[in-house]
Protein backbone atom coordinates (compact mmCIF):
# COMPACT_ATOMS: atom_id res chain seq x y z
CA UNK A 1 0.00 0.00 0.00
CA UNK A 2 2.83 2.37 0.85
CA UNK A 3 4.61 1.46 -3.11
CA UNK A 4 1.33 2.03 -4.10
CA UNK A 5 0.64 5.22 -2.57
CA UNK A 6 4.17 6.75 -3.75
CA UNK A 7 3.72 5.82 -7.47
CA UNK A 8 0.05 7.38 -7.19
CA UNK A 9 1.79 10.02 -5.74
CA UNK A 10 4.51 10.33 -8.13
CA UNK A 11 2.30 10.01 -11.46
CA UNK A 12 -0.19 12.60 -10.14
CA UNK A 13 2.26 15.71 -9.56
CA UNK A 14 3.74 14.27 -12.61
CA UNK A 15 0.63 14.82 -14.44
CA UNK A 16 -0.18 18.14 -12.62
CA UNK A 17 3.05 19.56 -13.82
CA UNK A 18 2.79 18.72 -17.11
CA UNK A 19 -0.92 20.02 -17.39
CA UNK A 20 0.54 23.36 -15.69
CA UNK A 21 4.08 24.19 -16.46
CA UNK A 22 3.46 27.59 -14.39
CA UNK A 23 2.28 25.77 -11.58
CA UNK A 24 5.29 23.75 -11.83
CA UNK A 25 7.98 26.36 -12.71
CA UNK A 26 6.58 28.34 -9.14
CA UNK A 27 7.20 24.92 -7.52
CA UNK A 28 10.44 24.57 -9.14
CA UNK A 29 10.53 21.48 -11.59
CA UNK A 30 11.71 23.32 -14.26
CA UNK A 31 10.71 20.41 -16.76
CA UNK A 32 7.86 22.24 -18.68
CA UNK A 33 9.78 25.81 -18.68
CA UNK A 34 9.47 26.01 -22.41
CA UNK A 35 5.36 24.84 -22.11
CA UNK A 36 2.14 26.94 -21.45
CA UNK A 37 -0.93 25.34 -19.50
CA UNK A 38 -3.35 23.79 -22.99
CA UNK A 39 -6.38 25.34 -22.60
CA UNK A 40 -8.28 23.58 -25.75
CA UNK A 41 -11.34 21.75 -25.36
CA UNK A 42 -9.49 17.95 -26.22
CA UNK A 43 -6.64 19.28 -23.65
CA UNK A 44 -9.91 19.83 -20.37
CA UNK A 45 -11.11 16.85 -21.79
CA UNK A 46 -8.08 15.08 -21.42
CA UNK A 47 -7.30 16.60 -17.95
CA UNK A 48 -11.06 15.81 -16.49
CA UNK A 49 -10.34 12.16 -17.86
CA UNK A 50 -7.16 11.25 -16.15
CA UNK A 51 -8.38 12.76 -12.87
CA UNK A 52 -11.09 10.93 -12.43
CA UNK A 53 -8.76 7.51 -13.13
CA UNK A 54 -6.57 8.97 -10.43
CA UNK A 55 -9.30 9.35 -8.40
CA UNK A 56 -10.56 5.73 -9.08
CA UNK A 57 -6.54 5.21 -8.01
CA UNK A 58 -6.65 6.74 -4.70
CA UNK A 59 -10.10 5.24 -3.53
CA UNK A 60 -8.27 1.96 -4.49
CA UNK A 61 -5.40 2.61 -1.70
CA UNK A 62 -5.76 0.16 1.01
CA UNK A 63 -5.62 2.92 3.59
CA UNK A 64 -5.88 0.62 6.63
CA UNK A 65 -2.44 -0.69 5.83
CA UNK A 66 -0.50 2.94 5.84
CA UNK A 67 0.74 4.56 9.00
CA UNK A 68 -1.18 7.30 9.84
CA UNK A 69 0.80 10.09 8.01
CA UNK A 70 0.57 8.15 4.77
CA UNK A 71 -2.97 7.91 5.76
CA UNK A 72 -3.45 11.97 5.55
CA UNK A 73 -0.96 11.90 2.36
CA UNK A 74 -3.53 9.59 0.73
CA UNK A 75 -6.44 11.89 2.27
CA UNK A 76 -4.55 15.07 0.82
CA UNK A 77 -4.29 13.64 -2.46
CA UNK A 78 -7.56 11.97 -2.88
CA UNK A 79 -8.81 15.65 -1.85
CA UNK A 80 -6.63 17.38 -4.44
CA UNK A 81 -8.16 14.90 -7.31
CA UNK A 82 -11.52 15.66 -6.03
CA UNK A 83 -11.31 19.57 -5.80
CA UNK A 84 -9.36 19.92 -9.53
CA UNK A 85 -12.13 17.63 -10.84
CA UNK A 86 -14.61 19.67 -9.44
CA UNK A 87 -13.18 23.26 -10.58
CA UNK A 88 -13.19 21.63 -14.28
CA UNK A 89 -16.44 19.65 -14.21
CA UNK A 90 -18.61 21.88 -11.92
CA UNK A 91 -16.99 25.51 -11.17
CA UNK A 92 -16.13 25.86 -14.55
CA UNK A 93 -13.62 28.70 -14.00
CA UNK A 94 -12.29 28.84 -17.67
CA UNK A 95 -15.71 29.82 -19.22
CA UNK A 96 -16.24 33.10 -16.88
CA UNK A 97 -12.63 34.30 -15.79
CA UNK A 98 -10.38 35.78 -18.01
CA UNK A 99 -7.96 36.22 -15.55
CA UNK A 100 -6.89 32.11 -16.12
CA UNK A 101 -5.68 32.74 -19.50
CA UNK A 102 -2.97 35.53 -18.41
CA UNK A 103 0.03 34.10 -18.92
CA UNK A 104 2.52 37.33 -17.64
CA UNK A 105 3.09 34.74 -14.20
CA UNK A 106 4.50 32.16 -15.89
CA UNK A 107 6.51 34.59 -18.10
CA UNK A 108 7.55 36.67 -14.91
CA UNK A 109 8.96 33.35 -12.39
CA UNK A 110 11.15 32.41 -15.59
CA UNK A 111 12.71 36.08 -15.41
CA UNK A 112 12.24 37.15 -11.61
CA UNK A 113 13.74 33.45 -10.24
CA UNK A 114 17.60 33.21 -10.82
CA UNK A 115 17.35 29.52 -10.96
CA UNK A 116 19.44 28.81 -14.14
CA UNK A 117 21.48 30.81 -16.38
CA UNK A 118 19.98 33.63 -18.23
CA UNK A 119 20.40 32.11 -21.80
CA UNK A 120 18.16 29.35 -20.49
CA UNK A 121 15.47 31.26 -18.42
CA UNK A 122 15.43 33.61 -22.11
CA UNK A 123 14.94 30.57 -24.40
CA UNK A 124 11.98 28.94 -22.07
CA UNK A 125 10.63 32.43 -22.03
CA UNK A 126 10.87 32.76 -26.18
CA UNK A 127 9.32 29.36 -25.86
CA UNK A 128 6.28 30.37 -23.72
CA UNK A 129 5.90 33.71 -25.58
CA UNK A 130 5.58 31.60 -29.00
CA UNK A 131 2.46 29.72 -27.52
CA UNK A 132 0.72 32.83 -26.10
CA UNK A 133 -1.43 33.28 -29.21
CA UNK A 134 -2.58 29.73 -29.31
CA UNK A 135 -3.37 30.03 -25.49
CA UNK A 136 -5.44 33.26 -25.90
CA UNK A 137 -7.38 31.62 -28.89
CA UNK A 138 -8.53 28.68 -26.83
CA UNK A 139 -9.38 30.73 -24.03
CA UNK A 140 -11.90 32.96 -26.15
CA UNK A 141 -13.51 29.72 -27.40
CA UNK A 142 -14.39 28.80 -23.64
CA UNK A 143 -15.21 32.33 -22.39
CA UNK A 144 -19.26 33.01 -22.16
CA UNK A 145 -21.20 35.72 -20.15
CA UNK A 146 -18.60 37.62 -17.73
CA UNK A 147 -18.57 39.30 -14.40
CA UNK A 148 -17.42 42.40 -14.99
CA UNK A 149 -15.24 42.90 -11.88
CA UNK A 150 -13.45 40.10 -13.76
CA UNK A 151 -13.46 42.00 -17.09
CA UNK A 152 -12.05 45.46 -15.40
CA UNK A 153 -9.60 43.16 -13.71
CA UNK A 154 -8.83 41.29 -16.90
CA UNK A 155 -7.90 44.32 -18.49
CA UNK A 156 -5.58 45.57 -16.18
CA UNK A 157 -3.44 42.92 -15.53
CA UNK A 158 -3.29 41.68 -19.30
CA UNK A 159 -1.96 45.48 -19.52
CA UNK A 160 0.48 45.10 -16.95
CA UNK A 161 1.49 41.29 -18.94
CA UNK A 162 1.98 43.86 -21.53
CA UNK A 163 4.32 45.77 -20.45
CA UNK A 164 5.99 42.64 -19.29
CA UNK A 165 6.82 41.52 -22.48
CA UNK A 166 7.29 44.65 -23.27
CA UNK A 167 9.65 46.66 -21.23
CA UNK A 168 10.61 43.87 -18.58
CA UNK A 169 11.83 41.35 -21.36
CA UNK A 170 13.61 44.34 -22.96
CA UNK A 171 15.84 44.66 -19.75
CA UNK A 172 16.71 41.14 -19.30
CA UNK A 173 18.40 41.09 -23.20
CA UNK A 174 20.69 43.81 -22.39
CA UNK A 175 23.13 41.33 -21.88
CA UNK A 176 22.07 38.37 -24.24
CA UNK A 177 23.67 37.13 -27.49
CA UNK A 178 21.80 38.28 -30.46
CA UNK A 179 20.79 34.90 -31.23
CA UNK A 180 18.78 34.88 -28.22
CA UNK A 181 17.64 38.43 -29.09
CA UNK A 182 16.55 37.38 -32.22
CA UNK A 183 14.84 34.32 -30.59
CA UNK A 184 12.52 36.58 -28.27
CA UNK A 185 12.32 39.16 -31.69
CA UNK A 186 10.76 36.50 -33.56
CA UNK A 187 8.15 35.91 -31.07
CA UNK A 188 7.37 38.79 -29.13
CA UNK A 189 5.04 40.65 -32.31
CA UNK A 190 2.64 37.62 -32.45
CA UNK A 191 2.39 37.57 -28.51
CA UNK A 192 1.64 41.22 -27.73
CA UNK A 193 -0.99 41.56 -30.38
CA UNK A 194 -2.51 38.95 -28.79
CA UNK A 195 -2.11 40.63 -25.69
CA UNK A 196 -3.82 43.50 -26.98
CA UNK A 197 -6.20 41.42 -28.72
Amino acid sequence: ARRELAVLARDYLDDLARRHPDVATELGDHRYDASLRDLSKDALDDERAALGRFAERAAALDIAALAPEQQVDAAMLAGNVELRAFELAELREHEWNPLLANPGRALYMLLARDFAPLPDRLAAVASRLSQVPGLLAAARSHLGAMPTVHLEAAAGQFDGTIKLVSDVIDGSLQDASPATIADIDRVRPAALEALAE
